[in-house]
């Protein structure tokens, strides 16, 4: 989009930390023209029964409340300047259903669901909506999660079987990952052209991962893992 490209192109960045969980009376900058929501939370991979509600809240608080409160405090600034873009970084976890990864896969779940439905709502008013599916970009929580260890879930013996195999579902990350400066590119790029879909990835994982799953039923897919999880016919 020209404008944000013409932006990004003038005054130099000026970081500010911000807790996403604690917004105050924070208000995004006057001229604003790009919204991205990157920050967010993973908790430890655990059964449902074991999840307190605690690491629901956090973590919905996070990734999803978040998000949609810096949008709705962002909108009239956007709207203001004639239009802009709100990219939300979504994660391709989304479309597989991983045991013990119920709390985060939720979450942005509910994110998808939200851009889905204000791209529509918003394309009036010239603000273009985007989820980029995180699916293999070597960050902390990549380094922390079930591509390198076994879930958590581990210390349960009821399931311990089953979260034993669990990382073998992400080994192709530990191969196929790029580092965040990349990511970063690709994603800046994709929020800088003109038009795009919904869901432009970022990553080789992501590319791979939806050729791969093209086509392929909710059904199929629940039996792909349940196999490689060691209980499949």
């Amino acid at each position: 989009m020209a404008g944000v490209r013409d932006s990004a192109s003038g005054d130099a960045l000026r970081p500010q930390h911000l807790d996403v969980t604690q917004l105050g009376d924070f208000q995004p900058p006057d001229g604003l023209r790009l919204l991205v929501n990157h920050a967010g939370y993973r908790g430890p991979y655990l059964p449902i029964e074991e999840t307190p509600p605690e690491e629901w809240r956090l973590t919905l608080e996070t990734n999803v409340f978040a998000p949609i409160e810096l949008i709705r405090r962002s909108l009239p600034l956007l709207r203001a300047a004639g239009g802009g873009v709100i990219c939300n970084i979504g994660a391709f976890a989304v479309e597989m259903p991983t045991p013990f990864f119920s709390t985060y896969r939720a979450s942005k779940a509910a994110l998808l669901a939200v851009a889905q439905s204000i791209r529509v709502e918003l394309a009036p008013l010239g603000i273009r909506v985007m989820d980029i599916p995180i699916a293999g970009v070597e960050t902390d929580m990549m380094r922390t999660s079930i591509t390198w260890r076994a879930p958590d879930a581990v210390r349960f013996e009821q399931y311990r079987a089953m979260a034993e195999r669990v990382s073998d579902l992400s080994a192709v990350g530990r191969t196929s990952s790029v580092q965040p400066p990349e990511a970063a590119r690709n994603v800046v790029e994709a929020i800088l052209a003109d038009e795009g879909p919904l869901r432009p990835t970022c990553d080789p994982n992501a590319v791979m991962l939806f050729e791969r799953f093209a086509g392929v039923s909710e059904d199929a897919r629940y039996e792909s893992v349940l196999s490689a999880v060691g209980y499949g016919d």
